[in-house]
């Protein structure tokens, strides 16, 4: 009888084994998308590199920063830098029609020869953020001076993402020196203020609905060719992203007895409200492993046979994914609803008791849960009347639907990674910061988020940090994946 259970017992354990491993097998084939070839008569990508460095050099210099105050704004700076552009690109501003909208975004058009298709969209913009002045004496070269030394360009907007601009500018301006001329009209978009509330991006939207245009793709800033980045990915893994987490900035206030700090009470204002953070923070939102699936599955045999093994079981494996997620900010960042205190004010002197105390949250928004259900979670998870909170006006917004990849506008932009990124795995992406192509999901359904260079963990700090910079190398065939890619975009057959 009991070698009969422990016979019983193999052959289950063998049966599991042997479905853990196909399902293995199956997963590791990927799903990265269907590659497309595409004839082309135009010749290669043939610009000097330092040529392509200098023109991100001169908009480096040019300092169109938002604040958070638009007071500080010296919006002079967006008029110097849409006339470099002129100076720069003589045949894109000759031949694309120009328009101006709320103030300084810009919307440049490039007619088709077919105007009954949808046109497409190729996005950037064109502000950055300050540099914290407490940091200046770490830059190599300082944050605005547009310096080519070592085989970079350094400074604010290098990677985010003024080299975009070049980029698009670059492709579209070699496209007219060989007499390209596109089937699809071809237009460009640079928000003036993405970095603070966006408004440009909404208007540019706002106008060519109003014009009854529907957009057949969008691609904007977003995910890279990450080196080292992706947990239990060996190589180089572009990432395409092809939705955008929601984002949702609540103000907390807790409300007390003032006084004097000689004779406090048990509850005080701050003390309510740390207690109310503390639990926020304690309290994380649920992960979903499933939410980076097709990122995974797309990758495919890149992935470590661990990762492809756990990827393909999650039924089995979903707590060890979990745990191997939640060790590395970024990746744990993709599976979950994220809580982040940013900003805390109360008191005016250090021998009185507020009456009041304030603080905000910033949560970022995984597909899949709403505005509304992190409000339930924040109200369950502090549960204290004397705690209320708001969302601040203009920042809350939902997820972004999630664009397909079985579709030629996602395939064409595999391919061209596939044709100057030889052996890079691809694979969709969901994006962690909110970009002004979230707008276009209105009038587009197929809105992806991609700026091809490579970058390493190190570079993702530079992001918004201390020494942005890219290469020489990388700011070239940036420009030369956009010189490929717009044929491919602007044909009919897309």
């Amino acid at each position: 009888m009991l070698s009969t259970i422990l016979i019983i017992l193999v052959g289950l354990i063998l049966l599991l084994a042997a479905f853990v491993l196909v399902r293995m097998m199956l997963f590791s084939r990927g799903s990265g998308g269907e590659l497309l070839e595409h004839s082309t008569s135009l010749p290669a990508f043939a610009v000097d590199p330092n040529v392509v460095a200098d023109h991100l050099s001169a908009l480096i210099k040019i300092e169109t920063i938002s604040h958070e105050d638009p007071a500080l704004d010296d919006t002079s700076k967006f008029i110097v830098l849409q006339s470099t552009l002129a100076k720069q690109y003589p045949l894109a501003h000759a031949a694309l029609k120009k328009e101006m909208i709320d103030g300084f975004s810009l919307l440049y058009t490039w007619k088709g020869s077919n105007e009954s298709l949808d046109p497409v969209v190729l996005m950037a913009h064109q502000d950055v953020v300050p540099a914290d002045e407490h940091t200046l004496s770490q830059w190599t070269h300082a944050p605005f001076s547009g310096e080519i030394a070592d085989g970079f360009i350094w400074g604010r907007g290098t990677m985010d993402i003024k080299n975009q601009i070049i980029a698009v500018f670059e492709g579209v301006e070699h496209l007219l020196f060989n007499n390209f001329q596109p089937e699809r009209t071809v237009m460009l978009a640079f928000g003036h203020n993405e970095e603070i509330l966006g408004s440009g991006a909404k208007e540019i939207v706002a106008a060519l609905k109003a014009r009854g245009i529907h957009v057949q793709s969008v691609i904007d800033e977003g995910g890279s060719i990450f080196d080292g980045i992706i947990p239990g990915v060996e190589g180089l893994a572009a990432a395409i992203g092809n939705t955008e987490k929601g984002y949702l900035s609540l103000k907390l206030q807790a409300q007390a007895v003032g006084g004097h700090a000689s004779t406090p009470s048990s509850s005080t204002a701050i003390g309510i409200l740390a207690r109310a953070i503390d639990r926020l923070q304690r309290h994380p939102f649920a992960a979903h492993p499933a939410a980076v699936l097709p990122m995974f599955k797309g990758l495919g045999s890149a992935a470590s046979p661990l990762m492809q093994l756990a990827f393909s079981n999650l039924w089995l494996f979903g707590g060890l994914v979990k745990a191997k997620l939640a060790k590395n900010p970024e990746a744990d960042a993709t599976i979950r609803t994220t809580t982040a205190p940013t900003i805390i004010k109360g008191g005016v002197k250090d021998n009185v008791l507020p009456s009041v105390a304030e603080a905000v949250i910033n949560f970022r928004l995984l597909p899949g849960d709403t505005i509304a259900s992190v409000c339930e979670h924040v109200r369950k998870v502090i549960n204290d009347e004397r705690v209320t909170f708001e969302p601040m006006p203009d920042k809350a917004w939902e997820a972004s639907p999630v664009s397909p990849t079985d579709c030629k506008a996602y395939q064409h932009l595999s391919s061209v990674v596939a044709e100057l990124f030889s052996g890079t795995a691809i694979a969709p992406y969901k994006m962690l910061g909110g970009t002004d192509s979230r707008n276009f999901h209105e009038i587009s359904e197929q809105v992806y988020r991609f700026s091809p260079i490579i970058v390493c963990e190190e570079d993702l700090n530079r992001v918004h940090g201390i020494n942005e910079r890219i290469s020489l190398e990388a700011m070239h065939k940036m420009a030369e994946y956009f010189y490929r890619l717009i044929p491919r975009w602007a044909s009919t057959e897309m």
